[in-house]
């Protein structure tokens, strides 16, 4: 049995992966779903934290394999690159944009400070609007990723609604990546699969690439 970290997307809480942590957790495996620093609280939290912040607070619980879910899954694949898992499990991540970046810097140039959030369409308790410096600063952190050095096995599950990230991004990271890569798509769900028609489908390809590593 594994030691399993389960992290949220941007704005969500550890609540947005319980029913993958209800799963895992039946199989045995011991599991954490926290919710990050700045979350689970009022938005404007989210103005004075960054990546190192969310990325500390991952590191915090050791784990055998980790499962992020967008901004989640990117800070698994830093966990992975560093060595600290034997595994990743990557939801729905965006992959690292400049241009992404460059038009976040052009809105708060202009002086917006907010983004209002794409509801997903699902039962998640999450902020319905996010700090630019927050979008900024989850980039700028994915920009930073060293997708080569991800050496041990990785998962990339894709949903095929995605209605927030390009599901071609799985591509661009599945392209990257410096070990063994195992690819799921979810055919009917959105961005948020934990929570999504797809919940159960998911589950079982993580608890399944879980016995295989």
């Amino acid at each position: 049995m594994a030691r399993v970290l389960c992290l949220h997307g941007l704005g969500g809480t550890g609540a947005t992966m319980w029913p993958l942590v209800a799963t895992l957790s039946g199989l045995g495996h011991t599991v954490l779903a926290p919710t990050l620093p700045g979350h689970g609280s009022a938005p404007d939290d989210l103005r004075s934290i960054g990546w190192d912040d969310w990325l500390g607070a991952a590191r915090e619980w050791p784990a055998d394999v980790v499962v992020g879910q967008s901004m989640g899954g990117g800070l698994a694949l830093a966990l992975a690159a560093e060595g600290a898992v034997r595994a990743a499990v990557v939801i729905n991540v965006p992959a690292p944009d400049p241009d992404a970046l460059d038009g976040i810097d052009w809105r708060r140039s202009r002086g917006q400070e907010w983004v209002d959030v794409v509801r997903s369409g699902v039962d998640e308790v999450a902020y319905e609007r996010l700090p630019l410096a927050a979008l900024a600063a989850m980039h700028e952190g994915l920009l930073g990723l060293d997708l080569a050095a991800v050496r041990v096995p990785v998962l990339l599950v894709t949903s095929a609604l995605d209605e927030m990230v390009d599901p071609a991004s799985s591509d661009v990271v599945a392209a990257a990546l410096g070990g063994p890569v195992s690819r799921v798509t979810l055919a009917r769900g959105g961005h948020v699969a934990s929570l999504d028609v797809d919940r159960d489908a998911l589950a079982d390809a993580v608890a399944a690439f879980l016995r295989s590593c």
